[in-house]
């Protein structure tokens, strides 16, 4: 009888010693420290940042005014293959068309403006960044002049280079050029073209 007794007990514990292991095993496979392989959509997400403006061709600077901009702050998410800017910052459009006297006043009645711009990424060989390749589109904005008149403003946006979000920084940079613009339909030759450089974070 004690020898059954000491047989069972000998079982239950090597029973118990292989669910601790197991226990162990599980616990490794979960491990949240093991790293997981990066992929395109880690890109999504909300940023901060600044984005700087300079005029494309630099003859247009007068002598002493080709001083480096301070940048405006500029916040966006991305989603979808898309990067969605709720407040594109407008301003330095504005006074290229109506004159730095006005364009406070006019930004202020235009209100918030928003733009998104399509991309399609890619993985780098080294998968330590994605290659973001823009697609944008025409920028639209309804500048009030007065009660009954409003002109539309269409601003050709193209990509300056491709784009891309670096994983260990969390860095995204993109890049936009506003090669001309339209006002109700009719070029507007004095728009300089000029080139929109953001530098963000994702949060």
């Amino acid at each position: 009888m004690k020898k059954e007794m000491k047989f069972n007990r000998l079982f239950v514990s090597l029973m118990l010693a292989g669910c601790t292991l197991g226990f162990v095993a599980c616990s490794d496979d979960d491990d949240p420290q093991n790293p997981t392989e990066p992929k395109v959509e880690d890109v999504y997400g909300d940023y901060t940042g600044l984005m700087q403006t300079a005029l494309l061709d630099q003859s247009t600077f007068a002598e002493g005014e080709g001083e480096e901009p301070a940048g405006v702050d500029v916040a966006a998410q991305v989603k979808n293959d898309t990067v969605y800017f709720d407040e594109f910052p407008v301003r330095d459009l504005i006074v290229s068309i109506v004159g730095e006297e006005s364009a406070d006043a006019i930004v202020e009645a235009i209100g918030k403006v928003s733009y998104k711009v399509g991309y399609e990424a890619t993985m780098t060989a080294a998968k330590d960044s994605v290659y973001m390749a823009f697609d944008p589109k025409p920028l639209e904005i309804s500048v009030p002049m007065g009660t009954d008149n409003t002109l539309t403003v269409k601003v050709e946006v193209a990509a300056a280079n491709k784009g891309n979000y670096e994983f260990e920084t969390k860095n995204l940079n993109l890049g936009l050029e506003a090669s001309s613009v339209t006002v109700n339909d009719q070029p507007f030759p004095a728009f300089p073209a000029t080139g929109f450089t953001f530098e963000m974070k994702k949060k």
